[in-house]
């Protein structure tokens, strides 16, 4: 489920909701909302703004595992 990914997104990257949620200017409480919404409620923009702050990206991988497309915050622009 895609809440679990982020989930463990945030997990893997050592960082805490808690140090995010200001960053989508929302609260704790508000954030976490947001992953557990059953519909998870994350839009492109912030899958990119969380890649960011996960030093991750977004990305689509082929087939063989090649990343053919790669989102970062000049999309966002």
């Amino acid at each position: 489920m895609t809440k679990d990914k982020i989930t463990d997104l945030i997990k893997l990257s050592r960082k805490k909701q808690v140090e995010l949620a200001p960053q989508f200017n929302m609260s704790k409480g508000s954030f976490n909302n947001k992953i557990r919404a059953s519909e998870t409620r994350f839009n492109l923009a912030d899958l990119i703004k969380l890649g960011e702050l996960t030093n991750t990206q977004l990305a689509f991988i082929d087939e063989n595992s090649k990343p053919v497309v790669v989102f970062d915050k000049e999309d966002l622009e």
